[in-house]
């Protein structure tokens, strides 16, 4: 078998969309979604084996800003090899790719791997770069808020500030404009409500009887308030909220690993979607 590892094109994408429904359990639906939303300024890298794209990796820019030093990033999103091309190193000559190239080009390389996959991604030199915690908020009181609806450059405004004293990940404005499509799909909302004097935003979705909270600035305390009113109104019974690893309450969750970077315990999101 001849294989090679190239850029996507265009014509591609059917074999690609069959890649992912082999590796993931997404639907043909939201795949198309992706593709349509984001092939054209997502870097999609394939590798093919006699000419037929058998695996890929889609890498997302951003930043990783600590105060007011930017270092260039790229998030590793979505990769994979067609099971009937595995155990043959496929994957493993595609990680050895991008990592050169993050190496070659200065910026830092993080990735969002399944939890069985962390010791693979050990042996390549990645290393623990980001957690969140994961708080349950059971609904207290139901108290009526008010709720506008974000603009994805509205909500990475707000968000830029909630987070700029930290080190974090700050996102271009055409992933968030994704990241709220992406929500959308899933029946979610992202929204602006007043609490205590000031703006907040969240970006939530219901899944079962749960309402998950991918990103808010709200603290836990604040987002208790809102609780049983969030929880009435998207007919859930609890709320899962990923919040910052500082939070004093939740359980740890590892959100991302990283390559070619002394950065760690930097604040990352809206990777989960």
């Amino acid at each position: 078998m001849n294989s090679e590892i190239r850029s996507a094109e265009k014509q591609d994408i059917p074999e690609l969309i069959k890649i992912w429904k082999a590796c993931f359990s997404d639907s043909e639906d939201y795949i198309k979604l992706f593709y349509r939303e984001n092939f054209d300024r997502v870097k999609t890298l394939v590798t093919c084996v006699d000419g037929k794209p058998v695996g890929f990796s889609h890498l997302f820019d951003a930043v990783i800003k600590n105060r007011n030093v930017c270092y260039k990033a790229l998030y590793a999103y979505a990769g994979g090899t067609h099971p009937e091309y595995r155990n043959n190193g496929f994957f493993a000559s595609m990680l050895k790719h991008i990592q050169n190239e993050a190496v070659k080009n200065e910026y830092a390389l993080f990735f969002k791997p399944a939890l069985h996959l962390i010791p693979y991604y050990t042996s390549y030199g990645c290393v623990k770069g980001s957690e969140l915690k994961l708080v349950t908020v059971n609904p207290e009181e139901i108290r009526p808020f008010d709720f506008t609806d974000l603009s994805y450059k509205e909500y990475n405004r707000m968000r830029d500030s909630a987070f700029s004293e930290n080190t974090y990940v700050k996102w271009p404005d055409e992933y968030i404009r994704w990241c709220i499509k992406d929500n959308e799909f899933f029946s979610g909302k992202t929204f602006m409500t007043e609490l205590d004097g000031k703006k907040h935003f969240l970006m939530v979705f219901p899944k079962e009887d749960k309402l998950i909270v991918n990103e808010t600035d709200l603290s836990v305390e604040q987002l208790k308030l809102l609780s049983g009113y969030l929880c009435e109104s998207f007919g859930s019974k609890t709320i899962e909220a990923y919040m910052p690893s500082c939070c004093e309450e939740g359980e740890p969750i590892l959100t991302s690993f990283i390559y070619n970077s002394e950065l760690r315990n930097y604040y990352t999101n809206l990777i989960l979607i």
